[in-house]
């Protein structure tokens, strides 16, 4: 139980960060960009919000890895 309730932090953490990241690039976009990286990610590395919008993700992904691995876990 203690590990879905870390897994659920977790996910929420990343949701709510990623959420806010998504929000700031939304309101601050680029005006000139190049087609492969895209307007979004070409304005996330011009804010330099590279490396929190990763942190952000790996918490989500990890919170719902851990609740999957409790989810399926059997007990004794």
């Amino acid at each position: 139980m203690k590990r879905v309730l870390i897994g659920g932090f977790l996910s929420l953490i990343g949701s709510i960060w990623s959420l806010a990241i998504i929000i700031i690039v939304g309101n601050n976009l680029v005006s000139s960009w190049a087609t492969p990286p895209g307007r979004f990610l070409t304005t996330v590395m011009d804010l330099d919000l590279g490396i929190p919008i990763s942190i952000a993700f790996l918490f989500l992904l990890l919170g719902l890895l851990i609740m999957g691995i409790e989810y399926f876990r059997e007990d004794n």
